[in-house]
């Protein structure tokens, strides 16, 4: 070999070389293109992830306070509740012990209208100074019969009016007498009535 084909040769040899480191070095700089791509698109993928999961914590956290919020205003509702049913309780034992008081009071009021009730049918009895005249009655004060010697004149003891033995055929208990006496028809109904309502 001469000397210039040697140095041709080395020539080709120092310029593959060249060649191929320059071919590494590009292979190279493709993969760490490739690795801070992954790396970026992986950052991203965790800066959303981390975004999203403080957003739900926030809801989360917002949920929770709403929660707490409706809980105490339950407790505060429950502790109303418990103070109106006591009221209640008490407002009606207080309704009942005045029925029972008005109940009372209104058997006491009506003993009292039947005494009163008694003391003048007890002064009207005493009135004999108004009781009617055998000599001016004539004729029955209910029926209007004539009287005579077969059909004769009866006092009621309780209004004092004449009638005839028809109209007077009744005896009951009055204040002013021990023992029952002869009152007429309408007195009689009158009396019944009032001993019924207050028995």
């Amino acid at each position: 070999m001469t000397k210039e084909g040697y140095i041709h040769s080395e020539a080709v040899g120092n310029a593959s070389s060249c060649n191929s480191l320059a071919v590494g070095n590009d292979d190279d700089d493709d993969d760490d293109d490739d690795d801070r791509s992954a790396l970026e698109t992986s950052l991203q993928i965790e800066k959303e992830w981390r975004t999203n999961l403080q957003a739900s914590c926030e809801q989360e956290r917002e949920k929770l306070m709403q929660t707490q919020m409706e809980v105490a205003q339950l407790k505060h509702l429950k502790k109303d509740y418990s103070e109106l049913i006591a009221k209640h309780e008490e407002l009606t034992v207080t309704c009942k012990e005045q029925e029972s008081a008005l109940a009372e009071l209104g058997s006491h009021l009506s003993e009292s209208k039947l005494k009163v009730e008694d003391m003048r049918e007890a002064a009207a009895t005493h009135r004999e100074a108004q009781w009617a005249s055998d000599e001016t009655a004539t004729h029955c004060k209910q029926c209007s019969t004539e009287f005579s010697l077969a059909r004769r004149k009866h006092h009621c003891r309780n209004c004092g009016d004449i009638f005839c033995h028809e109209c007077s055929d009744n005896k009951m208990p009055l204040p002013s007498s021990s023992k029952p006496v002869r009152v007429c028809d309408t007195c009689h109904t009158h009396l019944l009535q009032r001993y019924s309502a207050s028995s």
